[in-house]
């Protein structure tokens, strides 16, 4: 042992000596434990003062959408308990791929925030040819609501249940015909495909609202909608199959899930409160603590409002979530 020192020690005669005495040990300790005091001291003190002026957040989607909606439901309740105007920016370029550029490239001051889904940033960083950023580009604040994507029938139509749907495109694979809001829902309709053995084909509308109409008029056998249009389709007299969560929405008790019926597809979106990656810890946990809060009261009532299921998801929960969700969207995007 004494000769491997000596070898080490000869491989680094450029450097000086290292003093290993108890003092100077002891010293480097005192030492070390003041710097992590200082940057406790340091974090303490943005907590007390952030934020001490206005926030941007840039909602990656044109306004008057889910998306913008969630943003708004939660961002002024939030700004009342901050104390600090929340100032909404709706930049969907490019289907939102500019506005998340913008936020990954932001300054990590917790001045510029924003709001997407774990389904949106999967969907470029895994499905585009042309993406400048990767997950691991932002920081996860937290999760603020729990939705899944719902498949509705035409009105009139002869299937009454998912064994109905199924046994109808396993006789025509390939005809039967599935409207999507955006290209972000052909990840539900490859879940479908591949967890019911079925072949179907699917056709990218401009938004939910189009593919309701045409649902509404007979003119497209099944669709693919949000959570968020399960009212209107239900008063409209509208069937729906099930949603794509592995459990039900507290917000639609009475819409069960696709596994309960004996299919496993199960496909999340959260949208979430992010910034830039590097945020400091101290302005995650004034926005959580605060966050918290709305959540057992204002915010709570202001997303219910719009028809979503309020969940807040932080911390380790939201890692853990990430994690596999962005496993599983890697996996099936790259295919």
């Amino acid at each position: 042992m004494l000769a491997a020192a000596v070898l080490f020690g000869c491989a680094k005669s450029d450097s000086a000596p290292k003093d290993t005495t108890a003092q100077a040990v002891t010293g480097e300790a005192t030492q070390a434990a003041a710097k992590a005091e200082d940057k406790a001291g340091e974090q303490a003190a943005v907590s007390a003062a952030y934020p001490e002026k206005e926030i941007q957040c840039i909602v990656t989607a044109a306004a008057g959408g889910g998306t913008d909606a969630m943003a708004r439901a939660v961002c002024t309740p939030l700004e009342k308990t901050l104390g600090k105007a929340i100032v909404i920016i709706n930049n969907g370029s490019a289907s939102g791929l500019v506005g998340m550029g913008d936020i990954s490239q932001a300054a990590a001051d917790g001045y510029t925030l924003g709001v997407f889904s774990n389904t949106d940033v999967a969907n470029f960083v895994y499905g585009a040819s042309e993406c400048d950023f990767t997950t691991d580009d932002f920081t996860y604040i937290a999760g603020l609501n729990t939705t899944g994507d719902i498949l509705v029938l035409k009105k009139g139509s002869d299937m009454k249940n998912l064994d109905d749907f199924v046994s109808k495109a396993k006789e025509k694979p390939g005809e039967l015909t599935i409207a999507l809001p955006s290209a972000i829902q052909n990840l539900s309709l490859d879940l479908m495909n591949e967890k019911m053995g079925i072949v179907t084909t699917g056709v990218v509308y401009e938004g939910g609202n189009k593919v309701l109409a045409d649902l509404l008029g007979g003119h497209i056998e099944a669709g693919i909608l949000s959570a968020k249009f399960i009212s209107q389709a239900q008063e409209q007299d509208l069937t729906v199959l099930g949603i794509m969560l592995g459990d039900r929405l507290g917000t639609f008790p009475d819409i069960s899930t696709f596994s309960e019926q004996g299919y496993d597809i199960v496909n999340p979106a959260v949208r979430m409160l992010v910034g830039p990656k590097g945020l400091p810890e101290s302005v995650v946990n004034v926005l959580v603590e605060n966050l918290k809060q709305g959540y057992e009261g204002e915010i709570k009532e202001s997303v219910s409002n719009i028809d979503e299921e309020p969940a807040l998801l932080t911390g380790a929960d939201l890692d853990a979530f990430l994690k596999e969700d962005f496993a599983m969207r890697e996996a099936m995007l790259k295919k």
